[in-house]
């Protein structure tokens, strides 16, 4: 999802890229607490019959399961904010509990969309501004790459020295 917001006198503009992933943590833990009571009461059947080690691996399967899917969710969780401005650009990128900031100029900035040379593969997006290059929007679909790239270019357009 791309939002795009810019100040009453034009002086800013913001830009942010968020990945599409619905789920939220209650959503979450209402999956893994179906699947572990299915899981566990289908295996405590099969124990009280006599066949306890599928309940151990019931057990050990849904915590891996869980695991799995906790750190996928973990993830998931991306959002680059893009402040574009007359002097600089600051870009925020955070994935979950990881942090990272870039500032670069924006007079030299050009937004370069490479196409894959393999055609089922997404395009990707790099701001570059002098010697630094950072790519944006890993997580965005092909369609929403591009429409971050047009945002960029209009925002960056009227600051541009090139």
């Amino acid at each position: 999802m791309i939002a795009s917001r810019e100040n009453a006198d034009g002086s800013l503009v913001r830009i942010r890229a968020k990945s599409n992933f619905s789920l939220n943590a209650r959503g979450l833990l209402a999956v893994i607490v179906a699947l572990a009571s299915v899981t566990l009461f289908l295996a405590g059947l099969l124990a009280w019959q006599g066949f306890w080690p599928i309940f151990a691996i019931a057990v050990l399967q849904v915590v891996l399961v869980s695991w799995l899917l906790v750190r996928t969710w973990e993830n998931t969780w991306a959002v680059e904010t893009i402040e574009i401005g007359p002097e600089r650009i600051r870009i925020v990128s955070q994935r979950y509990r990881a942090r990272h900031e870039v500032e670069l100029q924006t007079a030299w900035a050009v937004v370069e969309t490479v196409e894959p040379e393999i055609v089922w593969y997404d395009p990707t997006i790099r701001l570059r501004s002098g010697r630094r290059s950072v790519e944006l929007g890993r997580f965005l679909t092909a369609d929403e790459k591009r429409q971050l790239a047009t945002q960029l270019e209009r925002a960056i357009k009227r600051y541009s020295a090139l």
